[in-house]
């Protein structure tokens, strides 16, 4: 059991991930780098105001002469900077002055130069802090020297406000990429509309309406709409060429299918032994004559048809045309035609479908043996090499063709007035079909006497090169 084919996804959905997708990643990439960005910024705006904050800690202290600082500073800095703030003060001898006296530790040893704040992160009752460390020099009776001020806080506030500051990116991110989706969905779809027009006219399309698309459409379209054009041109060919297959057979094999109805309708009413034996004559001579147009109806369609024979290897020339001419021998020899084959001195290997070239070469000797020699004569087949080409020339001393009917031969049903009654008009045609499907080309060449036709097929160079090295 066939498994249903997958159906392809949709160009349009394929090409708004293809360009969405990018911008959500772009869009997420952009959120952590301003959350970094916040941390940076939040870590910078509170440890400035941790700054301050020792500064201003080591200025009441000397004010108050070592108190603590009062509840009204204390409620006023923490209601600024909305963690809980936590102080140590000491003198320069390292005498604890006022504050905390359980300051956090730094993790590892610091360098305090003078006047310059130092900050550090640390753990204070199981909370994560951020302290700093200020070595002011206050000329005092009790603080004379360099004072030691350790002020630290909470870090609650300033992960909110990188949260804080990540969620309007975020959304504002999303916005952006929302509306931009939006965007892009809609300029996807005016972006796709040559696509669509194109659908359409490629959909009016039908075996009795194969023109060409002639409406303006995009230059990555324009490769695509030839292609499709080309297509149809080929089909219009090939659905012309059927029919007129299809209306010449009917026209040709009408007259032979009657004429064999009549002629056995005849012989079944014969009163006598004679006229019926004559008539089942004339009904075998004019089934056979029915099965050769058959066939050379079929043969010129397939040799119309030009089928990829071409990929077939090359065969020689000189050998095809002796083939084909041992098998005229017995009836050359039954009508006194002296048949003579000049083959070529070097192997001539042509490319394209070795039976219907021997074909060609068959029908341009039944032509010549029909018509040009049927009171005996002389019949010359000569194989040679001009240029690149391998030219098969089929001489005759009969009666020849006219000047004027020299190309009009080659048309299909064409018969000259003195041609006998068992020919169908398609020999000729049907070389003309297989040399040009094979490259190459038959003509009539000029003569005094009888009727010279040249069959010309270009050579195969890899074969001919091969050939020549061995």
């Amino acid at each position: 059991m066939n498994q249903p084919r997958p159906r392809p996804d949709s160009l349009r959905a394929r090409l708004f991930v293809l360009i969405v997708v990018p911008l959500i990643f772009v869009a997420l990439a952009s959120s952590l780098v301003r959350y970094w960005s916040a941390q940076d910024m939040s870590k910078d705006l509170y440890d400035d105001t941790l700054k301050v904050v020792a500064h201003a800690v080591a200025r009441e202290v000397v004010l108050t002469k070592g108190d603590l600082l009062t509840d009204a500073l204390l409620d006023s800095l923490v209601g600024a900077l909305g963690d809980p703030i936590f102080y140590q003060v000491r003198a320069a001898d390292g005498r604890f002055v006022t504050g905390h006296s359980d300051a956090p530790i730094a993790t590892h040893e610091l360098e305090l130069p003078g006047g310059t704040p130092v900050f550090f992160d640390a753990i204070y009752h199981d909370r994560p802090v951020r302290a700093v460390i200020l070595r002011e020099f206050i000329a005092d009776p009790d603080f004379d020297g360099w004072t030691t001020v350790q002020v630290w806080q909470t870090v609650t506030q300033r992960q909110a406000l990188s949260l804080t500051l990540l969620g309007q990116s975020a959304l504002n991110l999303f916005l952006l990429v929302g509306s931009a989706a939006i965007l892009v969905w809609f300029g996807i779809n005016r972006g796709l509309g040559p696509l669509t027009d194109l659908r359409a006219a490629v959909a009016l399309r039908s075996a009795s309406e194969l023109n060409p698309i002639r409406r303006p459409v995009p230059s990555e379209v324009a490769p695509l709409v030839e292609t499709i054009n080309n297509l149809f041109a080929r089909l219009r060919e090939e659905l012309d060429r059927r029919n007129a297959f299809i209306g010449n057979a009917a026209h040709q094999l009408r007259n032979p299918v009657a004429a064999i109805q009549a002629q056995a309708e005849s012989a079944i009413t014969a009163s006598d032994e004679a006229g019926r034996m004559a008539r089942l004559h004339d009904l075998a001579e004019a089934a056979r004559r029915l099965s050769r147009m058959s066939n050379q109806l079929l043969n010129f369609d397939i040799a119309s048809e030009g089928s990829e024979a071409n990929l077939a290897p090359p065969s020689d020339l000189s050998e095809m045309v002796a083939e084909v001419a041992r098998r005229h021998v017995p009836r050359a020899l039954k009508a006194g035609v002296e048949m003579a084959l000049e083959p070529s001195a070097t192997p001539l290997p042509v490319a394209g479908n070795r039976v219907m070239i021997e074909e060609a070469i068959d029908n341009l000797i039944d032509n010549a043996l029909k018509y040009g020699c049927q009171q005996g004569g002389h019949l010359s087949l000569r194989v040679v090499r001009v240029n690149g080409n391998a030219v098969l020339t089929v001489e005759d001393d009969g009666p020849g063709i006219p000047q004027d009917a020299a190309e009009r031969v080659f048309d299909r049903f064409v018969r000259l007035a003195d041609d006998d009654e068992s020919g169908c008009g398609l020999g000729l045609s049907i070389v003309r079909a297989i040399a040009q499907a094979a490259g190459g080309t038959v003509t009539i060449v000029p003569a005094e006497n009888g009727c010279t036709m040249q069959l010309t097929l270009p050579i195969a160079e890899a074969a001919d090169s091969r050939i020549a090295a061995e």
